[in-house]
């Protein structure tokens, strides 16, 4: 590829992202500075140093991010043989529901398809050491979801989120799963054949490159797109030693986002004491009943 090949703003955008590590935050204020990444790369120094938050580290980085456009072309080449797509904030097609976020993602790796922007949809949450009752309401309020149309979201940790897909597929509806770290981190055991079946209906994604780790800031990042894409958050079953749960409603009650805990009065509140308190504490409103799903999926807006 020569020097006078021009390079499309997706491919800058993955440059800037991937191989000079800018960040949603900051990606963010650039694009509403300069308004395209093609204006990133050749803004100056000046320029880019008057901007929060900005390092002469970051500036360096950026004003030599021409640099990587080739291997950021071999490597989105490399990532379409792997049946990986990238989607960034510029494409028609990306999840609207993410501007509303202080930091939405530059861009997302997605096996699958993206969420269709015209349908309503709901993440269905909760424990990783899920009871069979907290299985059973999942999968009944994710059939229910996708019966009416709506898009389910979740994770694919164990437990609670799992069951929020095969309630989908139940209900013969399309799901997403959002990865805590990269595609090739993903458990060959107990999550692969789960990602493998929402990705020929519905999708996988991940705001991170395939080779990226998860840790405890991934998880974080993974429930701030989880909760990002949706219209309403609901739980099922959680206990205080749901970590990752909690931290979600605790973003969910940060961003003001519409949050439930279902309830089935056959056998009550599947929480504990303390984590029912903070459920209450993060905003999310009761729904006891089954027949409080029609309820939810009316809320969706």
């Amino acid at each position: 590829m020569t020097e006078d090949q021009q390079f499309d703003n997706n491919l800058i955008l993955l440059a800037l992202t991937r191989f000079a590590d800018i960040g949603p935050r900051l990606m963010n204020a650039l694009l509403q500075r300069y308004g395209d990444p093609g204006n990133i790369l050749h803004a100056d120094r000046t320029s880019l140093s008057a901007i929060e938050g900005m390092t002469p580290e970051l500036v360096e980085r950026i004003t030599g991010s021409d640099a990587f456009l080739e291997d950021a072309a071999r490597y989105r080449a490399d990532l379409k043989q792997r049946d990986i797509a990238i989607h960034t904030r510029l494409d028609d097609d990306f999840p609207p529901l993410l501007f509303e976020l202080n930091d939405p993602p530059p861009l997302l790796y997605v096996r699958g398809r993206l969420p269709d922007r015209t349908r309503k949809s709901v993440a269905i949450v909760g424990a990783e050491e899920a009871t069979n009752q907290g299985i059973e309401l999942t999968v009944t309020m994710g059939r229910r979801s996708a019966e009416a149309g709506v898009e389910v979201v979740s994770s694919l940790r164990r437990g609670i989120d799992a069951a929020a897909h095969v309630g989908a597929k139940a209900g013969e509806g399309d799901s997403f799963a959002i990865l805590s770290g990269g595609f090739d981190h993903i458990d060959l055991t107990e999550q692969m054949p789960l990602a493998i079946d929402i990705a020929r209906t519905g999708g996988v994604l991940s705001e991170y490159s395939p080779d990226t780790e998860p840790d405890a800031d991934t998880y974080r990042t993974c429930n701030r797109i989880l909760v990002g894409l949706v219209q309403a958050v609901v739980v099922t079953e959680v206990y205080k030693d749901s970590l990752t749960t909690m931290d979600l409603l605790s973003f969910c009650n940060e961003t003001g986002k519409l949050t439930f805990i279902l309830i089935d009065p056959r056998n009550g509140a599947l929480a504990d004491k303390d984590s029912l308190s903070e459920t209450a504490r993060c905003g999310a409103i009761p729904m006891v009943g089954l027949d409080k799903i029609n309820d939810i999926l009316d809320a969706l807006v």
